[in-house]
């Protein structure tokens, strides 16, 4: 969820030694300043993203904890529309091998009404993710996002289903985060 601390745990991660990839990528894999992300509405760069994501994770030998992955797209449009379409996609780069399954998600729970509270100062007017209805509809995709892809894509489904998921409060205080991440 926006505002649950994925930046700090990843940073935590990144300090113990931890391979950590960020949520936004240039083509050599490094961080993308947040004021260089794509607007929300520029669907091709974002799933070009996921697939340079993909590309630097390929072949990497050890555990990489990733700053959302392919799920991500698919909550997005599980929360603003187009859901099936999403899913389409990723299971035409899965079947390709341009996506791969991780190994687990661990999803930073949050209710909506802290998300829009921790991020009060960041809100943008317009952006679908400073709507609580939206975050409900995300935070629901997040909390079960087999359920919500069995009417969309059931063979898509069935694959997320076979990932583990690790719900974590994210309510916690950051050491806490850190301690069910495996940050420490």
């Amino acid at each position: 969820m926006p505002g649950a601390g994925k930046t700090t745990v990843l940073a935590a991660l990144a300090d113990v030694g931890r391979t950590v990839l960020p949520e936004y990528t240039t083509p050599a894999g490094h961080l993308l300043d947040h004021d260089r992300h794509p607007h929300h509405d520029d669907e091709d760069s974002h799933l070009a993203n996921w697939l340079r994501k993909a590309d630097h994770l390929r072949g990497h030998p050890g555990p990489v904890w990733v700053d959302r992955d392919w799920l991500t797209a698919l909550a997005w449009a599980a929360s603003t529309g187009g859901l099936t379409r999403r899913a389409d996609w990723v299971h035409r780069h899965l079947a390709t091998g341009r996506l791969t399954p991780p190994r687990r998600w661990i999803i930073l729970d949050l209710p909506p009404h802290l998300s829009l509270q921790r991020r009060a100062e960041r809100l943008h007017p317009g952006h679908p993710w400073s709507d609580p209805t939206v975050l409900e509809r995300l935070r629901a995709f997040y909390l079960d996002p087999p359920t919500h892809l069995a009417a969309a894509h059931p063979g898509l489904a069935e694959l997320v289903a076979a990932v583990p998921r690790q719900r974590v409060d994210a309510t916690a205080s950051t050491d806490q985060l850190a301690d069910a991440v495996g940050a420490r």
